[in-house]
């Protein structure tokens, strides 16, 4: 099977990545978007959990890992929820991690297991300790695989970064001891930059707030009515909004009817009137360079990465307070 990116090129690939990839669960993951219920708002935001998976596993193959390294890289997103992070709004999972805690529960029931050990591979030892595998998981702030391919990817889509300057930073890329380590200090600058373009400017985004605010409070009483189930979430979304459009429940119809209306929004400070109020999970980056024989964080040579940094640790900190202003006049 030859699999395509524009982030990394094309590439040949084993024939237990391509069965997993053709997966009913892998190809689940064409209709789970990254950026939650937002991209009904905005039908540009359209990146899928599917290209995000497909990108870490090459970028892992690209860097030289494992085969089984590049599985877990391929699944490691495969028990996202429809409208991906929208879940932990709802179940109040303030690290985000609700994938993560049905992971081994829903490949369990999955054809995962099976396809796994056709090819002589245990599941639960490559699928259930991501933290294994040094490309791609690592705490932050350093770099791993899922950290540079959803900020890259998300950076060129969104925000127009050529792609002539993410091959250039690919290049600066090397592993040390396993772990993704710069090889120049203007490359973690530049990174740090993008990164945070996308987790401030892009995930505090008023829309993509709002998108987020409003779906949870639809998936809420949903769920509290039993008019939806936890399983219900694990199909695609397409089938969950043609299940919810179906129903007759007058509370219901009345939110999908706001979350549709165009609205405008003001970000207020603390203190003032609000109407949403959003806090996500803290997300710091601050790559590992190679300066002559030494590794150091980007920060430690660079007073630019230092100050990139305390702006966004501020900006998390606070979260953001948005003010609906009301329709919008055509």
């Amino acid at each position: 099977m030859i699999v395509s990116d524009i982030l990394y090129g094309e590439y040949e690939v084993e024939e237990v990545l391509s069965e997993l990839i053709q997966s009913k669960e892998v190809q689940r993951l064409k209709e789970i978007h990254m950026v939650g219920a937002s991209y009904l708002l905005n039908p540009l935001w359209n990146e899928t959990r599917y290209e995000h998976s497909i990108g870490v596993m090459l970028l892992i193959r690209k860097l030289g890992g494992s085969i089984e390294e590049q599985i877990a890289g391929l699944l490691h997103d495969v028990s996202h929820t429809v409208f991906s992070h929208v879940i932990d709004l709802v179940m109040k999972r303030n690290q985000e991690d609700y994938h993560e805690k049905i992971k081994e529960e829903y490949l369990k029931e999955s054809s995962i297991p099976e396809i796994l050990k056709q090819y002589r591979f245990d599941w639960q030892e490559l699928l259930l300790d991501d933290t294994q595998w040094k490309i791609l998981e690592q705490e932050a702030p350093v770099l791993c695989a899922d950290r540079v391919d959803y900020t890259l990817r998300e950076a060129h889509r969104y925000f127009g970064t050529d792609l002539a300057e993410i091959h250039s930073f690919l290049k600066e890329l090397s592993l040390i001891d396993g772990k993704i380590v710069l090889r120049n200090v203007a490359a973690g600058e530049w990174f740090i930059e993008e990164y945070y373009k996308v987790v401030l400017d892009f995930f505090y985004a008023p829309v993509n707030i709002y998108g987020y605010e409003w779906m949870s409070q639809i998936l809420t009483y949903a769920l509290a009515n039993e008019s939806l189930s936890v399983n219900d979430l694990m199909e695609t979304e397409t089938q969950i909004l043609t299940q919810l459009s179906e129903m007759e429940d007058t509370e219901l119809r009345g939110l999908f009817r706001q979350f549709y209306q165009p609205v405008t929004f003001l970000e207020v400070l603390p203190g003032d009137r609000y109407d949403i109020y959003q806090k996500k999970k803290t997300r710091l980056v601050d790559p590992l360079v190679r300066v002559d024989e030494t590794v150091d964080f980007t920060s430690n040579y660079s007073e630019k990465a230092q100050k990139m940094n305390r702006q966004a640790q501020e900006k998390s900190e606070k979260g953001i307070y948005l003010r609906v202003c009301g329709i919008k006049k055509e």
